[in-house]
């Protein structure tokens, strides 16, 4: 529960009780003004009665007022509480953790980018000799150059383009043979 709504619940209950309080004290003027009538026990029972219920509902009242002072809890996240602190340091520790995990990924990603260029490569050149791999190894591990890989990208990715555009032009060229001959076909059935 939300301390000001605590606070509200807490300053409602004081407002019935006060309430209760006047309309004890307005009776208690009645009495005093009005004569005694003939029905005196009947006047002393409901007089008891009504003493029982404000009484009895002012003990409820007070029971649950104390009830939530007691359980009235207050959460400060501040720099100086060790709840504020506890949440501040759990938050950097995994801030951090995400940051590490991030860094291998990338690592990692990069890693499998390059491998996979390697691979390309070598499917372009056709056969790789230990030297071809030993070139490569040196190239993307021991003496890293970012120009010379980026255009080993575009030639394989040169390469990639014209294979595609050579497999385009054979699947036509057999498109059209096949239709070559079924029309040969048609014409000499005829």
């Amino acid at each position: 529960m939300n301390t000001t709504s605590n606070d509200n619940i807490l300053m409602m209950f004081e407002e019935i009780n006060e309430k209760l309080d006047k309309t004890n004290q307005q009776i208690e003027k009645i009495e005093q003004k009005q004569p005694e009538v003939s029905n005196n026990n009947e006047n002393l029972e409901i007089k008891s009665a009504i003493e029982n219920l404000f009484e009895n509902q002012s003990q409820r009242l007070y029971a649950i007022e104390n009830a939530i002072r007691t359980q009235k809890r207050k959460i400060e996240v501040t720099s100086t509480s060790t709840f504020g602190m506890a949440l501040f340091l759990s938050m950097m520790i995994f801030l951090l953790a995400m940051a590490v995990w991030n860094y291998s990924l990338r690592n990692q990603n990069a890693t499998l980018s390059d491998n996979d260029l390697k691979f390309r490569y070598i499917q372009m050149q056709g056969n790789a000799t230990a030297k071809d791999f030993a070139e490569l190894d040196i190239l993307f591990y021991f003496n890293r150059k970012s120009k010379k890989i980026k255009t080993l990208r575009k030639q394989v990715e040169v390469f990639e383009k014209n294979v595609k555009e050579r497999a385009k032009l054979i699947e036509h060229e057999k498109r059209l043979k096949k239709e070559k001959e079924r029309l040969d076909n048609k014409i000499l059935h005829k």
